[in-house]
């Protein structure tokens, strides 16, 4: 079994999370419809929290994914336009 990533490692590995922190390439150009897909969790934090990574029990996946449950979906599960982080 691998050891569960720290938190410092789990935001430099995992690139593709989308957090209200934490925008990802593909979350700008995706679309769902008409519509944009919204942040999943608030926070980077919350993120981690709700995540499994690879090795760990009831990780679902390959070696190189994570598997994130419980989305909190801050602002909806779609937004009219891109998501940006606010300042």
């Amino acid at each position: 079994m691998n050891k569960r990533p720290t938190f410092e490692q789990a935001t430099a590995l995992y690139v593709h999370r989308y957090t209200m922190a934490h925008v990802p390439q593909w979350a700008r150009t995706t679309m769902i419809g008409d519509r944009y897909p919204a942040p999943q969790y608030r926070t980077d934090r919350e993120w981690y929290d709700n995540t499994l990574f690879p090795g760990e029990p009831g990780h679902i996946g390959d070696r190189k994914h994570c598997y994130s449950t419980n989305q909190t979906w801050p602002l909806g599960e779609t937004l009219d336009a891109p998501y940006g982080v606010q300042s």
